[in-house]
């Protein structure tokens, strides 16, 4: 791959991932959450695919102090974009999932950023 074709790949690249992270504002902007550490803790709890428990939902902030975090959290549960549930295994704890709603919205945007890089990373030549 010559330099010059690198270099356009780079290019392509830095365009998509700009263009990403506008989609993630204009997403975090609709849900009333403009702060990226909301990214975190939405793709955190979509990642693990099962409910956690609320203290490992703190946990995918990872950039926030444990008591900020938790405010973040209890924010979206509030709000319906989390939900909190009972644990079966342990009537003290908490449980705490995507709602429906944010998990299809989530992945729109994550198939929006899937085309992205893919057509920023395609080999034209």
């Amino acid at each position: 791959m010559s330099g010059d074709h690198k270099h356009q790949q780079r290019q392509r690249f830095v365009q998509a991932l700009n263009q990403m992270d506008a989609a993630w504002m204009t997403f975090l902007n609709d849900v009333d959450f403009v702060d990226i550490h909301y990214s975190d803790l939405f793709t955190g709890l979509w990642a693990a695919d099962r409910p956690v428990r609320k203290q490992e939902a703190v946990e995918f902030m990872h950039h926030l102090g444990p008591q900020t975090a938790k405010k973040y959290l209890d924010r979206a549960i509030r709000k319906g974009l989390v939900v909190e549930l009972n644990d079966p295994s342990d009537g003290r704890a908490k449980l705490i999932v995507l709602s429906d709603d944010l998990k299809r919205s989530l992945e729109d945007l994550y198939d929006q950023g899937i085309v992205l890089f893919s057509d920023a990373l395609r080999d034209d030549d």
